[in-house]
């Protein structure tokens, strides 16, 4: 006990002949000490040292991917969805991180998965009263690849008269399934046919013209 007491006397005395230098020290040592504390709860916080391979879920249904996430300690969350008649609906496509990814245990796998439906579109702009070209452009940005043309007569050749799908118009503010087919009726130059009797007639006036007869002699 005595020299316990004889050993905090002494610091006591250096405190009290550097008291400037000692609370220097203290400062120091209580930064340490909170610095451990810090790195001790950062590594509960983020599992270090806990990590997990993100195993092979491509061509797997959502649900069978998410129990085999589960199965290695990460979950699943769905970023994206496509429309493919090819592939069974709810599918998984692609995933990321990618499958052999080290990865931080608990943390989210986004996968894109096959929709159960035809993603849909809402038509933003004019279809009509525009060029064809234009038209068909618009509609496949937008996601719509099956558009048919029909050639109707109309003074504006090459300008989309109407658009419709299934027998029901389309303009700005229609909702598309990506799926849809869209017909447009393209206007073309009307040529008018001329009868053989004008064409005769008009060849006759002339031959007298230039025969050099007049029907006024």
């Amino acid at each position: 006990m005595a020299n316990n007491s004889s050993f905090l006397q002494k610091i006591v005395d250096i405190y009290r002949r550097f008291p400037v230098w000692s609370n220097i020290v203290l400062i120091a040592l209580a930064t340490m000490i909170l610095v451990w504390i810090c790195l001790i709860f950062l590594d509960v916080w983020t599992h270090h040292g806990d990590n997990a391979t993100v195993p092979e879920i491509k061509h797997q249904s959502y649900e069978q991917a998410r129990q085999t996430l589960a199965a290695s300690g990460l979950a699943i969350e769905i970023a994206d969805s496509i429309y493919d008649t090819s592939i069974a609906p709810g599918t998984v496509v692609e995933s990321w991180p990618k499958a052999g990814a080290v990865v931080k245990a608990g943390r989210n796998v986004y996968v894109t998965v096959t929709a159960f439906s035809p993603k849909e579109v809402t038509i933003t702009r004019p279809i009509t009263g525009v060029s064809a070209r234009q038209a068909v452009s618009y509609l496949n940005a937008i996601g719509i690849s099956n558009v048919r043309m029909v050639n109707v007569p109309s003074e504006y050749p090459d300008l989309v008269i109407s658009a419709h799908s299934d027998n029901r118009p389309v303009g700005v503010g229609s909702m598309l399934p990506v799926s849809a087919t869209v017909t447009l009726e393209v206007g073309v130059a009307y040529v008018q046919e001329t009868s053989a009797d004008s064409i005769s007639s008009e060849d006759a006036i002339e031959e007298e013209f230039t025969s050099g007869s007049s029907y006024f002699e």
